[in-house]
């Protein structure tokens, strides 16, 4: 029942976020537990520099002091450039660090052990940003400005849960820390989900949730780290992957989309004026204007900048 999309510009696109944004809200009948969108392009950092952003939670002098332990922990890795509220209320916040004297191999350690922290989730990591909450894409729009971000490609959720909890951090995209700026949203299920993640921990992937969702990312990501192209780890995913599912994976130059071999979730693409469009409907491809083309069960494609 989710709702998944993808927008990929060859130029960086000043309207690329109210893109996303309008394509979700097309969608939003498929789902009203949460929405989220991964976007890239729009940071301007160093090759050093990257951002974390983080949810703590509990009341705010606990959170000071939360913010104070993380802060000596990426004092020990590189060091903390800026630290900024994006959201704040009584009982969390949404807090920036940008961090900079590291590179991603340091980074990856650094998420996990803020992960390991009580009242700490790290909701991205890297040089794109990650936008998720409950509820409708509206609410998630007014409470982080997607609208006004610029870009040069995101992928999109609209939630209806089915399995796991209905939070924050259970919203789509997920993301994998063993590469850099992985993110994946899904619509479906994966059966063999199980196996699937025993094989990727017995190989070093670290889980956070129970989301058969997550077990995607780290399943293209392995495939990336092996040496595969995206085009072979998503041809291997419809391969090995089983139940009912369409899934957009989107790298810091690429986004792809696969479905089941059985086809029974629905996806589209659209392609033109250097643009390239996923959507579950037709309807939110419509503002495109693009032709549009619907996958095949177990089709696959890619498209890169």
């Amino acid at each position: 029942m989710c709702g998944i999309v993808g927008i990929l510009s060859r130029k960086k696109r000043e309207d690329l976020g109210s893109i996303v944004i309008e394509m979700m809200k097309r969608l939003q009948h498929r789902g009203r537990d949460g929405a989220g969108i991964a976007l890239y392009g729009g940071l301007n950092l160093a090759d050093d520099e990257f951002l974390m952003r983080v949810e703590i939670q509990g009341e705010e002098e606990e959170r000071k002091k939360l913010v104070e332990v993380l802060t000596s922990i990426v004092d020990r890795y590189g060091s903390v450039k800026s630290i900024q509220n994006l959201i704040e209320n009584y009982e969390y916040s949404i807090t920036d660090f940008k961090i900079e004297k590291i590179n991603f191999k340091i980074l990856k350690k650094l998420a996990l052990e803020v992960q390991s922290l009580e009242n700490v989730a790290v909701l991205s990591a890297g040089k794109y940003e990650m936008f998720k909450d409950v509820g409708t894409i509206d609410f998630v729009d007014s409470e982080y400005h997607v609208s006004d971000k610029t870009g040069t490609h995101a992928i999109g959720h609209i939630r209806f849960s089915t399995e796991s909890g209905v939070d924050r951090y259970h919203a789509h995209p997920f993301q994998s820390f063993l590469y850099p700026d992985i993110t994946v949203v899904h619509n479906g299920q994966i059966t063999n989900y199980w196996n699937t993640r025993k094989k990727l921990e017995a190989k070093g992937h670290y889980f956070t949730t129970y989301n058969d969702t997550e077990c995607i990312v780290h399943y293209i990501a392995d495939k990336l780290l092996d040496g595969y192209s995206l085009e072979e780890a998503l041809q291997n995913a419809v391969k090995d992957l089983d139940g009912p599912f369409a899934f957009i994976i989107a790298t810091p130059k690429e986004i792809g989309i696969a479905k089941d071999k059985l086809g029974l979730r629905p996806a589209m693409v659209a392609e033109g004026d250097g643009l390239f469009a996923i959507s579950s409907e037709e309807v939110a491809l419509e503002p495109l204007n693009l032709e549009t083309e619907y996958l095949a069960p177990g089709d696959y494609r890619v498209y890169r900048m």
